[in-house]
């Protein structure tokens, strides 16, 4: 640990200078890209990067120029409020915020997540027990819809059903522009707590007690996440804010942030890095690369040493096959992508991880807890594309990596055991990545009539993929 002075401020940072014109002219682009698709042709997002786990929809038709929409508008340090572009990623939405002490209310765990695809594909971390999911902290949106209008959402009035709506709806109903949302002030450290659980069962009412409460051993709680590394070995990290100087960790370096959850019972970071405390390594994935090896991490550049990178490797083994060929020539069957995020009500949490950790040979496994956001003391809204509990608290299950294949079993068998599960909980699967559920079971879980309703006010000509389309249809 090192000594650093008390800052926000992260190094070489600075707000990315991002006008209203700027913004009018990115906007205009993107209409005009628009009208140039062909009515017959399908509209997409000219977009290279992703953080999507499931093959993108094909098309040979032109895409939207969203180039131009990547910066913060405007910082409203009294409002406690962002006018942000929808292309812009949290990294530089984090580095416009900090300097005023100021923070998105919910922070996805990996830089080049985009607050727009955080809002249409649902975003979660650490403050999600206390401050939901991330379109929960959203005030307004403009958002390009399929029928080439560019609309503005809000709770109540016109289009109070597009703002309901638009979450989980993955693209389907149109864009995000530029979105309004609430920030809160944080300090400048976190610190951290580590408890460790011998079981999943001692987990789980330790979730639910300090999720309920928001302290633990009479200290505040401001972020809360954790992870299993096997039935018998699991630990929830504390994280509470503090403006007192001290000592902080450095996890971009060496030291790999996962691993020091066993090693230690507390730990400091400095806000900054704490928010990003799993980009790093892509939480424990980098591993698949040989980044954790200690010859390799030393030899590995710093600055490649980050989710977006280690997307790029993921883009070139699918698109040449290597981990197959891999297997293949190993006499090894090829592997299984299971790569997915879900939610279980918190008293089934137990029963889901000992189930997983028998039948599903992955690990660690991320846990993030979560409830849906009452504000002022009214009550939680109702999102019909994710629909939860008000009342209940879930925790959000997450598991990334791959399984051998058993011959002779359909196609991603793992997967949909997992989905079968997860369904007998009472609980939801993110479609960020492969999903097989039949139309009748999609439309039954993700709000099929209400999303149809929206479908037809607001790209009546199916200019844009349907979300069963684009994230299990496909099959």
């Amino acid at each position: 640990m090192s000594e650093e002075p008390l800052t926000l401020d992260p190094p070489g940072s600075s707000s990315p200078q991002y006008t209203t014109g700027a913004h009018r002219a990115a906007v205009d682009r993107l209409l005009a890209s628009f009208r140039a698709v062909p009515p017959s042709q399908t509209v997409r997002l000219a977009k290279r990067t992703s953080n999507l786990f499931r093959e993108r929809a094909r098309t040979t038709a032109p895409g939207l120029d969203v180039s131009g929409l990547t910066g913060v508008l405007s910082v409203d340090v009294d409002a406690l409020t962002a006018d942000v572009a929808g292309m812009c990623t949290y990294e530089d939405l984090v580095a416009a915020t900090l300097p005023f002490g100021l923070s998105p209310m919910v922070v996805p765990q990996l830089k080049t997540i985009t607050i727009g695809g955080a809002v249409t594909g649902l975003g979660i971390e650490s403050t999600s027990f206390r401050n939901g999911l991330v379109h929960e902290s959203v005030l307004e949106m403009d958002i390009l819809t399929g029928d080439g209008r560019i609309v503005t959402a809000r709770p109540e009035g016109e289009h109070a059903d597009l703002f309901l709506g638009f979450p989980n709806s993955y693209g389907s109903l149109g864009y995000a522009t530029r979105v309004r949302i609430q920030l809160e002030r944080v300090k400048p450290y976190v610190s951290l707590r580590h408890l460790r659980f011998e079981s999943t069962a001692a987990i789980e009412a330790a979730i639910d007690r300090i999720s309920n409460a928001g302290e633990h051993n009479g200290v505040r709680v401001d972020y809360l996440d954790g992870v299993v590394f096997s039935a018998t070995e699991s630990y929830l990290t504390l994280g509470t804010q503090t403006d007192a100087p001290g000592p902080v960790s450095d996890y971009t370096g060496q030291g790999i942030y996962y691993r020091s959850i066993q090693q230690r019972k507390t730990d400091r970071l400095r806000i900054h890095d704490y928010l990003w405390r799993w980009d790093t390594d892509w939480f424990w994935c980098s591993r698949a690369f040989g980044a954790q090896q200690r010859v390799v991490r030393r030899l590995w550049p710093k600055r490649l040493r980050r989710s977006s990178f280690y997307w790029k490797l993921v883009a070139l083994d699918r698109r040449y096959g290597i981990a197959d060929r891999i297997e293949k020539r190993a006499g090894r069957p090829p592997m299984e992508r299971v790569v997915q995020d879900i939610e279980v009500p918190v008293d089934r949490t137990s029963e889901f991880l000992d189930w997983f950790l028998e039948h599903i040979p992955i690990e660690p496994i991320w846990l993030c807890p979560l409830r849906t956001r009452a504000v002022d003391g009214a009550p939680a809204r109702a999102w019909p594309l994710y629909a939860l509990d008000p009342g209940q608290i879930y925790v959000n299950v997450g598991f990334w990596s791959a399984v051998p294949t058993e011959p002779g079993a359909v196609a991603g068998a793992t997967n949909r055991s997992i989905e079968d599960q997860v369904n007998a909980m009472d609980g939801r699967k993110s479609l960020y990545s492969d999903a097989f559920y039949t139309p009748e079971a999609f439309a039954e879980l993700y709000g099929g009539a209400y999303y149809d309703a929206l479908k037809a006010r607001y790209d009546p000509d199916a200019r844009l993929l349907g979300v069963y389309e684009k994230t299990v249809g496909r099959r």
